[in-house]
């Protein structure tokens, strides 16, 4: 598993979802340059086995804390199945997880049975047609196609060891627990993780924040990366969270 920009093992972690990598996150790396924004197993430079094996949102947390070894006071920053694990994250080890960001995500993540069946039949149209909902209409071509190349670059059986953790993931009786603080933050025209989905973790997370991103689909942080990472750093500030950055790295596209 490797980190992307890493400086150190506290602070801020961002964490990518289904079919990704940490290289999604380069617009908040920028922004945000003491963060760090691992791979999840199997999803560069690693045996594709390695995502089977992980066995679910359980799984890759596991994996992921045994990378970075002992931390305390990190803010968990997910994306889609990433925000599922930053939340089974809190939930398991509250010990170590001073703050959740939530990203285009949810309490309950379902797959729609044709990526199953299509992806697990190497259709490529699958895969380009699971693509596509990623992003609302009017995203521009050349934003589709670089997070697309991830998405591609992506072994098709990793991809089903995402899909299948996102699919059993259900935390709906746990996640009132949690009084941690909480951003919540969602595209207005998300697809795969609707607008009710965020409503329904600010509504069950004591003191949490909802940002609703206007025309942003679920990768809200790429499609309006200016909007995302002024939601974050505020949340940050609240929190006294250091951010080192430069003026000039905030609008980079």
């Amino acid at each position: 598993m490797m980190v992307h920009r890493a400086v150190d093992g506290e602070g801020l972690l961002f964490i990518h979802g289904a079919g990704s990598q940490g290289l999604v996150w380069q617009l908040q790396l920028l922004a945000f340059p003491r963060a760090q924004a691992p791979d999840l197993p199997g999803h560069t430079g690693g045996a594709p086995q390695a995502a089977a094996d992980a066995r679910g949102v359980d799984g890759y947390l596991e994996a992921l804390r045994a990378t970075l070894g002992p931390g305390r006071d990190r803010i968990a920053a997910g994306h889609s199945l990433g925000g599922a694990i930053a939340l089974r994250w809190a939930l398991a080890h509250p010990e170590e997880v001073r703050a959740l960001i939530l990203v285009g995500t949810g309490a309950r993540l379902r797959v729609a049975p044709r990526f199953f069946e299509g992806i697990g039949a190497g259709d490529p149209t699958a895969i380009e047609e699971f693509g596509a909902a990623w992003f609302a209409p009017q995203t521009p071509a050349r934003l589709r196609e670089k997070s697309l190349l991830l998405l591609r670059a992506t072994p098709p059986p990793v991809l089903l060891a995402d899909l299948s953790a996102a699919n059993a993931f259900d935390v709906m009786a746990e996640v009132g627990r949690l009084s941690l603080p909480t951003l919540v933050i969602c595209g207005t025209e998300d697809r795969l993780t609707p607008v009710k989905f965020s409503q329904y973790l600010h509504d069950r997370i004591h003191g949490s924040e909802l940002v609703l991103v206007e025309g942003a689909g679920h990768m809200v942080m790429i499609e309006q990366p200016q909007a995302t990472n002024a939601a974050i750093r505020s949340f940050l500030e609240r929190l006294g969270q250091p951010l080192d950055r430069r003026p000039d790295q905030e609008t980079a596209r």
